[in-house]
């Protein structure tokens, strides 16, 4: 009997989910291949983003963080990203890249490794929570640069492979001319050194920026903090401390987990494993939003709350 797969579909219009549920239920598992159930929440086997909006380009990033199986839909022929569909949806490319992904016959792109990243340490059979990989001296992820303030005048981010990024730190703003997820996850595990900041003069920072989008920088903080170092904690949270968040991030809320995790977390003081124990999520998704709330500001974190117990 074929299996019920369930299709998270997020940010998708009342049109395309019409077609989508047409295509699925015309297919309803014939000749043995899954049948399929669409859902407006996120979590499921496969799921699909509309990316044509904003808000759906950064609901896209959010969910490539926590899985590999996630599809962008688009009407732009020239967007990148791991799984691409466009519009308007072809039931025969529609239900063979579903049932591919969700059978594993698809594997998703591996991450790109750079000379200067350093091998992620083994699991410890005592813990499920694991510091970050320290990488070279003087170097950092993009996320840390920004965390400690590196660049306190307006630079060009350059590094091989990586598209034009501006930052403008006493603005808070940076400019990018394109969607987050261009981006890639590998991109913002890169640990870099601060040269690759090259700073620009006021007049050339106008000319360069000029055409570009102006965005919030805290956005950038927030999205290179969540894929800097996945299944890896920041090493400034590890050890005996409970967190609190200033306010809720307002990237998290567009994402069901983690818009839990920060209800959690603005409620007042808890430890990790409290954390672990209330939401119910896996390690990865709460290191990966913790370290983008340190990153971007808004985590508190209280080191000598918890006293040892005799």
């Amino acid at each position: 009997m074929a299996a019920d797969l369930i299709l998270s579909a997020l940010n998708v219009g009342p049109k395309d989910l019409m077609v989508m549920r047409s295509l699925l239920n015309l297919a309803g598992g014939r000749d043995g291949s899954d049948s399929w159930e669409i859902s407006g929440q996120p979590g499921g086997d496969v799921s699909i983003v509309d990316v044509d909006s904003e808000d759906g380009e950064a609901l896209l990033e959010e969910q490539n963080q926590l899985s590999p199986l996630v599809i962008a839909l688009t009407r732009r022929k020239d967007f990148k990203g791991r799984f691409v569909l466009h519009k308007p949806l072809r039931s025969r490319e529609f239900l063979r890249m579903l049932n591919k992904l969700a059978s594993g016959e698809i594997e998703p792109e591996p991450e790109a490794e750079t000379a200067e990243a350093a091998p992620a340490p083994a699991l410890q059979p005592d813990s499920e929570w694991q510091p970050m990989t320290p990488s070279q001296p003087g170097y950092y992820t993009l996320a840390e640069h920004l965390r400690r303030q590196t660049w306190k005048k307006p630079v060009v981010i350059t590094r091989p492979g990586w598209p034009l990024i501006l930052v403008d730190p006493g603005s808070g703003a940076w400019f990018f001319d394109g969607s987050i997820a261009d981006l890639a996850p590998p991109m913002f595990a890169e640990p870099m050194p601060d040269s690759a900041g090259v700073p620009v003069s006021s007049s050339d920072f106008v000319d360069r920026v000029h055409g570009h989008r102006q965005r919030p920088l805290s956005e950038l903080k927030w999205f290179a903090g969540l894929a800097q170092a996945r299944g890896q904690l920041h090493p400034d949270l590890m050890g005996e401390v409970q967190f609190m968040l200033t306010q809720v991030p307002s990237e998290a809320m567009k994402n069901e987990q983690l818009h839990r995790l920060a209800q959690i977390l603005i409620r007042g003081p808890i430890t990790l494993d409290e954390l672990h124990q209330e939401s119910g999520q896996p390690p990865a998704n709460i290191m990966a939003f913790l370290n983008a709330s340190y990153t971007s500001g808004k985590l508190l974190v209280n080191r000598v709350a918890v006293a040892a117990s005799f």
